[in-house]
């Protein structure tokens, strides 16, 4: 723990051999750097802050930073990056930009626990090679992108305590490596897509307190499901006969 404060200069840029940033329990904060994720070496950025979503500002106007983060709107070219995991948690605060899904290399993305809000970018559906994604705890609103059926490697998908609304994608029932789903505490309304029956690989299925109806007879697919949460929805009729031989 070292007590810094400020943001972080775009001469961050320059350090043309840093391969890892870490920046844990702070008072830095601020918008980041575009120049950060320029770098070509760069293949890890963790930042943990120590204050809770719901108390972060930064006044741009007056000058008077309060421990929030926030990421920048436009970083230029970056397509050539070595970037492979992102964990940004606590303090940030804003949107998530879309010039994320440029960093082709992304494996993690972990951004829980912030105060972002909007929507989830339509864009990060292109990140080929990310595995985990985690938006939990955030005020992300509007649908769950379609798109995120796109991502083939993705074998943990967190998207709890939102405000996402709308339909559950059809198209995550494409991501045969999953193995980890959790969209509880959101405010969606629809039946479980019948093309979810392709997640053989599921483990844990989280869906608590949405408005989610219809049936469950999807689940006697997920043969290796072994954690399932699914109260506080609006489903109607029994667990599938085969669903007690998972």
């Amino acid at each position: 723990h070292i007590s810094l404060t400020g943001p972080l200069p775009e001469t961050m840029g320059n350090m043309s051999s840093l391969v890892s940033v870490a920046l844990l329990f702070n008072g830095l904060g601020g918008e980041l750097p575009g120049s950060l994720f320029r770098l070509k070496k760069l293949r890890v950025i963790r930042i943990v802050g120590i204050s809770s979503p719901t108390t972060l500002s930064y006044n741009t106007t007056e000058g008077e930073l309060e421990m929030a983060w926030s990421l920048p709107s436009n970083v230029g070219d970056i397509e050539d990056t070595q970037l492979k995991r992102i964990v940004l948690q606590n303090s940030f605060v804003g949107t998530i930009p879309s010039w994320i899904a440029k960093l082709k290399r992304l494996e993690v993305l972990n951004l829980q626990m912030n105060n972002f809000e909007g929507a989830i970018p339509e864009a990060i559906g292109d990140l080929s090679s990310l595995k985990y994604l985690n938006l939990m705890g955030n005020n992300l609103t509007e649908p769950i992108p379609s798109s995120l059926g796109k991502s083939d490697a993705m074998e943990v998908l967190i998207l709890g305590n939102n405000q996402l609304q709308g339909e559950l994608p059809a198209s995550i029932g494409n991501l045969r490596k999953l193995q980890l789903l959790d969209v509880g505490s959101n405010e969606m309304t629809s039946t479980v897509p019948s093309l979810f029956e392709n997640l053989e690989s599921l483990k844990y299925l989280v869906l608590e307190s949405n408005r989610f109806n219809g049936t469950v007879d999807v689940l006697e697919s997920m043969k290796n499901l072994a954690v399932l949460v699914i109260r506080s929805n609006s489903f109607s009729g029994l667990l599938p006969d085969g669903f007690w031989n998972i």
